[in-house]
């Protein structure tokens, strides 16, 4: 799959890198469009020091391509939204409708 990297600190460029293989409670998407934002350009500028072939954008929408064995709400072939927080959607704030409130550990599941 073609990534966004940043190759090294002040240069970025796109990279082949493996398709990942999900988690059971995770998804893969092939991302259709995505942005950078102003933590990656921090990143790119050397504000986490130096990285090499980090990918970038962590903003996207795109198509499931696979889910994991847990996972229950989505199927390939859905349209999804990457958000750049991942809730967790056991807290109590994520399930009375507020996600980017909640908590980012891992006791809650899109499952």
């Amino acid at each position: 799959m073609k990534a966004f990297v940043m190759k090294r600190i002040g240069e970025v460029g796109f990279l082949d890198k493996p398709m990942p293989s999900p988690g059971p409670n995770d998804a893969v998407v092939r991302t259709t469009s995505a942005l950078i934002c102003t933590s990656d350009s921090h990143t790119v500028a050397g504000g986490i020091g130096p990285r090499e072939d980090l990918t970038l954008g962590h903003e996207a929408v795109g198509v499931v391509a696979e889910v994991g064995s847990e996972v229950r709400a989505f199927r390939p072939g859905d349209r999804v939204l990457v958000g750049a927080i991942t809730p967790d959607w056991g807290d109590p704030a994520a399930q009375g409708g507020h996600a980017s409130q909640s908590s980012t550990s891992s006791s809650g599941s899109w499952s």
